[in-house]
């Protein structure tokens, strides 16, 4: 920090007083230096904005050429021994003389800039490896043996048989939930349509039979839905949110689940509306929602997910890219902004 003055002490010490002012202001322009380079690499290097970066640099050393003259022709030399202003400079070396500084606290900034922006990184990542470990153990406790499961389940089928059809029914339409539930997204991260739909079919029959078959649930499918893969569990995860939360038996107004399929624009659409249920309402953590729009982002990047709500109503609309199997190899199909940009849900 004291280099500078140190060297032009060695230089002209008849001329130079040490005082804690002239300290001050012989620092201050190359500190107000480092500190405009950390904000300029802050605000343009991440994401890299090429001409913004170059532009504010040049006006930072404007700032700072201003900044050196100011200090050191004008304020200065009121804390000098005798008084004396620096030995005038052409404009030419002056500017040089201030560049090779300025190059010097620039290359601070960046430091400080960049020490920084790793520790956040390595921060992020600690933070995912916790979150991993803890997802991990979350999923070995919550674990149950498929087998075991299985085998239980068509126990309670079979000696269901001979009391009620029904009771049997719903055993084994729960175990085919729990089977796919467990099974799902093992090979390539993604799922049939086709056993999603049954997968929802299922969740809404068994809990049909929960509430003696007074749900009043419109699902519409429109377009063909063989041969095309989604990420898994994201529309189930919509559905149950409307059957914990929705008014699912009133005649008047049922719930409405519409699922269409466009091929020409190899865009999933789904949009769902319900009432919501009258008196206490149950608490939400939000978990289900928010885990969507995480796997949706990871996996899509684009897409469209609105929720539009009142005291009454809840209406949800999601639109996102459909993977096509083809030759049953899954055909990626990348959408671009101006596909999302003409979509009218």
């Amino acid at each position: 920090m004291f280099l500078g003055i140190l060297f032009e002490y060695a230089a002209e010490p008849a001329s130079y007083f040490f005082s804690l002012p002239d300290l001050f202001f012989s620092e201050f322009p190359n500190i107000c230096s480092v500190y405009l380079c950390i904000f300029v690499f802050t605000k343009y290097a991440n994401p890299l904005k090429m001409m913004p970066l170059i532009i504010a640099i040049i006006i930072v050393y404007v700032i700072s050429c201003l900044h050196w003259y100011l200090t050191g022709y004008i304020i200065r030399p009121h804390f000098r021994m005798n008084g004396d202003a620096p030995p005038e400079m052409s404009i030419l070396n002056y500017s040089l003389l201030i560049a090779w500084i300025f190059v010097k606290y620039a290359i601070f900034g960046f430091g400080y800039y960049y020490a920084s922006e790793n520790i956040k990184h390595e921060r992020k990542l600690r933070l995912l490896e916790k979150e991993k470990h803890e997802a991990e153990y979350a999923f070995l406790r919550a674990q149950i043996n498929p087998h075991f499961l299985n085998n239980t389940l068509n126990f309670f089928f079979a000696k269901s048989l001979p009391l009620s059809d029904e009771l049997a029914d719903g055993i084994m339409t729960l175990s085919e939930i729990m089977r796919y539930s467990l099974e799902v997204d093992k090979e390539d991260g993604m799922a049939l349509v086709d056993e999603e739909i049954k997968h929802i079919e299922n969740v809404i029959k068994i809990n049909q039979l929960r509430f003696n078959n007074k749900l009043q649930i419109q699902f519409n499918i429109h377009g063909k839905s063989d041969q095309i893969k989604i990420i898994p569990l994201i529309l189930i995860t919509i559905i149950e949110n409307i059957l914990k939360h929705g008014n699912c038996i009133d005649k008047i107004n049922p719930v409405k689940i519409d699922l269409e399929f466009n091929h020409e624009q190899k865009m999933l659409l789904l949009k769902t509306w319900n009432l919501k249920k009258n008196g206490p309402k149950e608490l939400s953590s939000g978990i289900g929602l928010d885990n969507i729009k995480k796997r949706l982002t990871h996996n899509y990047k684009k897409f469209i997910l609105e929720i539009i709500e009142d005291e009454k109503v809840y209406k949800l609309e999601l639109a996102m890219p459909m993977n096509v199997v083809i030759a049953n190899k899954s055909q990626s199909v990348s959408s671009n902004v101006s596909i999302f940009n003409e979509i009218q849900l």
